[in-house]
């Protein structure tokens, strides 16, 4: 399989309600990056990294006043470039890295799915945080 750097990111989006379970538990939503290889290999089609994110049931020990910081300037970034008239998004540039930099990606669930929706393809090198 292709190392990470070998994939190049191509959007994100969310699912309300986590698509992920931790210990059975659903939390409010969950962040997909869906990234895609420059080169097949093995069959793999895509990666994707998860994101969990909930207003209650968060790791509060684990979460940094740094990270907190980053979540909101990640999410004020996105909203301050909404068309409320629309409720669509303007062209505009997410602070995506600087949530990413923050994030602890050795402690993660890693496994091979599919996409979670129709066609839900398979080959998907799934990574999911394990901290919310």
């Amino acid at each position: 399989m292709n190392t990470f750097h070998d994939f190049k990111a191509n959007q994100f989006h969310w699912h309300s309600g986590s698509e992920h379970t931790v210990d059975d538990v659903r939390y409010d939503f969950e962040m997909h990056t869906v990234h895609f290889p420059g080169q097949p290999t093995n069959n793999y089609i895509a990666a994707a990294l998860g994101i969990i994110f909930d207003t209650k049931k968060w790791d509060k020990d684990r979460v940094t006043p740094t990270q907190i910081y980053a979540i909101d300037e990640f999410f004020d970034s996105i909203f301050e470039n909404m068309d409320l008239e629309t409720m669509t998004l303007r062209p505009y540039t997410v602070k995506y890295g600087d949530l990413l930099y923050l994030l602890d990606t050795d402690k993660r669930w890693v496994y091979t799915g599919s996409v979670t929706t129709p066609p839900c393809l398979t080959k998907v090198y799934w990574n999911v945080l394990r901290t919310i």
